[in-house]
């Protein structure tokens, strides 16, 4: 059975309706109905939200659906990617006003610098090359 089979069958036991747990989510009914029609999943905040309303362990509801399992994973490592690049971007702008504070006469710091801010610009370089 999938997810949304199994959300819809566990709503329909504990009589509530796609309204009611939409409040619940901070979402909209037509969510709902989407997650229960298998057109879209929840993410992973939601899909521990809905174990807990319908009090379904995170395993009784997911086992079975390696598609939607599939589906967390896949936003999972986008949100580490989108993460680490941004940091990584951070860095860079710290490092690029470092340089740009730094005296031109001390020039060890200088080259520091420019070498930290070429290590961490090929690092960005190399995490979206890895990602295409």
């Amino acid at each position: 059975m999938e997810v949304g089979e199994k959300l819809r069958e566990r709503r329909n036991i504990l009589h509530m309706t796609q309204d009611e747990v939409a409040e619940a989510l901070g979402v909209t009914r037509q969510t709902i109905s989407n997650w229960e029609n298998g057109r879209s999943y929840p993410d992973i905040e939601r899909i521990i939200r809905l174990s807990d309303i319908y009090q379904l362990s995170l395993d009784e509801l997911l086992k079975g659906d390696n598609k939607m399992v599939h589906q967390l994973q896949k936003n999972t490592q986008q949100n580490r990617f989108v993460k680490t690049f941004i940091l990584l971007l951070i860095v860079n702008v710290l490092l690029m006003v470092g340089l740009m504070l730094a005296s031109p006469l001390n020039k060890i710091i200088w080259i520091l610098l420019f070498l930290l801010l070429m290590a961490n610009t090929f690092s960005i370089f190399y995490l979206i090359i890895k990602k295409i």
